[in-house]
């Protein structure tokens, strides 16, 4: 259990570490994102205009019609958000209309006990294989492409997430748990042994 914790703890900080550099390093994240022509503009009509506070927006809402609708009615109100969606803007978005506190440092200490608490379901993964060094940073590889296919793949396919940044996001799992798994394969798992 012991070498299990040691492991998970050094694997998240490597994987912390990767992240970090990712993120404020790299630029491959932010070169996918987009700016408005006049963020002052749109600042005020998103104001003016959130219903809940902080959430996820959609526009359009693909509210469903009115109960009190006639049928035809009803389709009609589902006609109008197709076509509403076909054409455009779409926007899914997190919003919050006004101030936020923002700690940089609540926010590492989440992500590294993030990175810790993955890190200690993949070590017990591990541990119940018996795998040659090299297949124990794949199997760890492979759960990092597992979180990213199932994360960030659906945001694609439902949400018009743009293919250049879900292919970023995955990238970014993969290599974030190769890493991982070259530290937590050295503390983790068993050889295979050949039978007599």
């Amino acid at each position: 259990m012991f070498k299990i914790i040691l492991g998970a703890l050094l694997a998240a900080a490597a994987v912390f570490a990767w992240e970090a550099l990712s993120w404020t390093v790299l630029g491959w994240h932010e070169n996918g994102f987009r700016s408005f022509r006049d963020e002052e503009a749109v600042a005020e009509v998103i104001k003016a205009n959130v219903t809940s506070g902080h959430g996820i927006y959609l526009l359009p809402a693909m509210e469903e019609a009115p109960k009190v609708d006639t049928a035809e009615e009803k389709k009609a109100f589902e006609e109008k958000q197709v076509q509403a969606l076909e054409n455009g803007p779409y926007v899914y978005a997190i919003i919050r209309p006004g101030s936020g506190e923002i700690s940089m440092g609540t926010n590492m200490i989440l992500s590294f006990a993030r990175s810790f608490v993955c890190a200690l379901l993949v070590a017990a993964l591990l541990s119940q294989v018996a795998l040659f060094y090299p297949a124990r940073i794949a199997f760890v590889a492979a759960a990092g492409l597992f979180a990213g296919l199932t994360s960030d793949l659906p945001m694609w396919i439902w949400f018009e997430n743009p293919a250049r940044d879900t292919v970023v996001n995955i990238a970014d799992h993969v290599i974030a748990w190769i890493i991982g798994g070259a530290v937590l394969g050295i503390f983790v798992g068993k050889d295979p042994v050949a039978e007599p």
